[in-house]
């Protein structure tokens, strides 16, 4: 009686299960894998959640010239980004020219300070080049001193619904910015920036008496209306999706 020898081991390799050309396809298949990996990455949710998050903490509000990110799930800025908020927000958006436009025609032109520089489209060139080169000198004292310090450059929106509750914080974050690790701060550098503007702005601006009373009021006067430019900054998505909606 013939006995039977010990069996041989089955591969369990599946590509050896396939029949030859199948074995091809997997191949091929495998290897376009392997030589194009972006089109994995591009249907990634992370990846572009990632993309999205980056979107917002850059997009700069047309009417403030600021840029929003929540309280929630915060995320601090990385150098970089630092970069390009600073720039956007002081020289390529919209933003960055509305509101000294609009303040030099509202509150300069409209009351005709100062008296100095005169009435009509002269006198309002004057006092739109001011505004500017006040909103800029402000930047560009807040972003590296904001980096120095670890305080965020952005309006840091609530998280939490009700008018009222978000009204206050409109008004707290007038003073208030987050630091790296997403606690609240005094915000030194926006606050610095009005008063170091103002002190600058008196190399063009018509003489005065008190440079540091100039400054002092001048400055705080800048403070006081962020107040409304805060209120404004927060309640932008129910403002900007009803002017979307007629």
């Amino acid at each position: 009686m013939a006995t039977v020898g010990p069996m041989e081991p089955v591969d369990s390799d599946p590509a050896l299960l396939l029949p030859p050309e199948d074995t091809q396809t997997a191949a091929s298949s495998a290897d376009a894998q392997a030589s194009n990996p972006s089109e994995e990455s591009d249907t990634n949710p992370s990846a572009e959640s990632s993309t999205t998050s980056q979107k917002k903490q850059t997009s700069v509000n047309p009417i403030t010239g600021m840029v929003s990110t929540p309280a929630s799930g915060y995320e601090p800025l990385t150098g970089d980004e630092r970069v390009k908020l600073y720039f956007k927000m002081n020289y390529f958006s919209m933003g960055a020219y509305f509101g000294p436009f609009f303040a030099a025609l509202v509150l300069d032109q409209a009351t005709g300070s100062p008296a100095q520089w005169g009435g009509g489209f002269a006198g309002y060139g004057r006092r739109v080049a001011s505004r500017l080169g006040s909103a800029i000198l402000q930047g560009t004292f807040q972003a590296p001193v904001a980096y120095l310090l670890h305080n965020d450059v952005r309006y840091i929106s609530s998280g939490r619904g009700g008018f009222k509750h978000r009204a206050w914080h409109a008004v707290v974050y007038s003073f208030l910015t987050y630091n790296e690790q997403g606690r609240p701060t005094l915000n030194i550098a926006n606050l610095g920036g009005y008063y170091a503007a103002t002190a600058v702005s008196t190399a063009w601006l018509p003489s005065h008496n008190n440079l540091a009373a100039y400054t002092f009021s001048n400055g705080t006067e800048q403070i006081g209306l962020s107040i409304p430019i805060n209120m404004l900054q927060e309640f932008w998505p129910e403002i900007s999706r009803a002017f979307h909606r007629h």
